[in-house]
């Protein structure tokens, strides 16, 4: 289970304001971190950690202290991201996207689930997962069914060549 998550953006109240948004919830100051703000889910459960884009963390020194926001890494593309849910209509969470300034788009994951994704000035990358795109993704996106498709592929196909491979599997 993933609680938190924290990413770095230009102007970290803007970008929780909107996520609080997208994400049914609220947007607060993160005093911990100079310049830092929170976007909490709806329920209050899950949060979003928002650090200006030029802020990232090392490890304490001191045992048993939390991490040291650090200076100077500005903002750039990155492999990770982070699937959300939220009881925001898919077309709403497109609209305050793009009324951020964010690109945003509704994509297909090979035929077994779609989501809105979204880029946080344009280069965090957020799914996004409405209600009815989030029961597909449970009912297709679990271990057992990952361990089913990865019983079909040799270590050798990976990229697009696989991602075909599901398409085609399911009709797309």
């Amino acid at each position: 289970m993933i609680h938190h998550a924290s990413l770095p953006a230009r102007d970290p109240r803007f970008t929780a304001q909107t996520l609080a948004r997208i994400m049914a919830g609220e947007a607060m100051p993160f005093p911990v971190i100079t310049g830092a703000w929170i976007a909490w889910s709806g329920d209050g459960v899950s949060e979003l950690e928002v650090i200006p884009c030029d802020m990232g963390f090392e490890p304490n020194r001191v045992p048993g202290k939390e991490p040291v926001a650090v200076p100077g890494l500005g903002l750039g593309p990155g492999g990770w991201h982070v699937a959300l849910s939220t009881t925001v209509p898919a077309n709403e969470v497109l609209r305050i996207a793009r009324e951020a300034g964010w690109p945003a788009q509704i994509c297909d994951r090979a035929g077994y689930f779609s989501l809105v994704e979204v880029w946080v000035d344009g280069v965090s990358s957020l799914e996004i997962l409405d209600p009815k795109m989030l029961a597909r993704y449970n009912e297709t996106f679990t271990a057992d069914t990952w361990r089913q498709i990865l019983r079909d592929f040799t270590p050798a196909e990976s990229g697009p060549e696989v991602i075909e491979i599901l398409r085609a599997r399911n009709g797309d």
